[in-house]
């Protein structure tokens, strides 16, 4: 299979050890240090098709998202949304991190699809999935992660999914609260309704993209008009929809082209491209590239 080479991790595979001591299987809060180093597998690209956190707790490691290099650090938090690829390189002997991985129920219950306009920021890939905390929201950070982990394994508390939904909540404001205040502050706020048809639209093109690529499908989907959601989009992303499509692609494509056993004839076929020459030069169009030579370099 094209894909084999990319472990893909779902939320079921992240709690599979851990499922019969976890008082609310939606959410795990994970300590991983030098003597788990067996998780950290170098140059090895996986995704994760749940939402998540990860907060370095010590050291620091350079990693690939979305085959962009980034070096992630002591008090760092990175937010990880389904369907990005990751990659690690290199770490130093004392890295280590608390995890923190949560089912979608969980998130729809909370709400915050339609209570927080910050935290829908999360799911544009025009801001940053790499935050340097502060001393106070670190604080707040770990005080929670600290309570949901405590709550998490074989808790006789009566009320405790309860407290890991408050809790959950109150982390994701506090991180939501700070990530505003350090990072969205510089950009115009949007309308909501802006912010509800980007997140739909991302979320599509995430799910369809290998075999729609018309931006008429897309707004079909959202039941508003293409100039409708080109407007939108050009606006919360800079970009145009047809853009992101082809972005989606594009990334897909040089992901599959990394891996030796992947030939260009089988990514044609799982990118649902008519022939070898049209992926050619969809690919050439936008990298400035051939796909044969790209392989090659890498």
């Amino acid at each position: 299979m094209p894909r084999s080479h990319i472990q893909v991790y779902s939320h079921k595979d992240i709690i599979k050890r851990y499922e019969n001591v976890l008082t609310d299987k939606r959410l795990a809060v994970l300590d991983i240090g030098p003597k788990y180093k067996q998780y950290f597998i170098v140059n090895k690209p996986y995704q994760f098709n749940t939402f998540g956190l990860i907060l370095v707790t010590a050291g620091q490691c350079e990693i690939t998202i979305n085959l962009e290099p980034r070096v992630i650090k002591k008090d760092d938090l990175l937010v990880v949304l389904s369907n990005q690829f990751f990659e690690i390189k290199e770490f130093s002997k004392e890295f280590a991190v608390k995890t923190t991985f949560i089912d979608s129920d969980l998130f729809l219950e909370a709400g915050f699809h339609l209570k927080a306009d910050t935290l829908v920021q999360f799911l544009s890939s025009e801001y940053p999935k790499v935050i340097s905390l502060d001393r106070a929201c670190l604080r707040e950070v770990n005080y929670h992660l600290h309570k949901l982990k405590k709550l998490g394994y074989l808790s006789d508390n009566l009320f405790a999914k309860n407290l890991v939904l408050h809790h959950f909540s109150i982390l994701m404001y506090e991180i939501g609260n700070f990530y505003g205040k350090s990072i969205l502050e510089r950009n115009k706020p949007k309308p909501i309704r802006k912010e509800e048809i980007t997140k739909q639209f991302i979320y599509l093109v995430a799910t369809h993209f290998k075999k729609e690529r018309s931006v008429q499908f897309y707004a079909d989907q959202l039941y508003i008009s293409r100039k409708h959601l080109t407007k939108v989009i050009v606006e919360v992303l800079n970009k145009t929809p047809k853009q992101f499509i082809s972005d989606t692609i594009i990334l897909e494509a040089k992901v599959l082209l990394r891996n030796p056993k992947t030939t260009i004839t089988e990514i044609v076929s799982e990118l649902n491209f008519t022939d070898v020459a049209m992926f050619s030069k969809f690919f050439k169009t936008h990298t400035k590239i051939a796909p044969s030579k790209f392989k090659n370099l890498s």
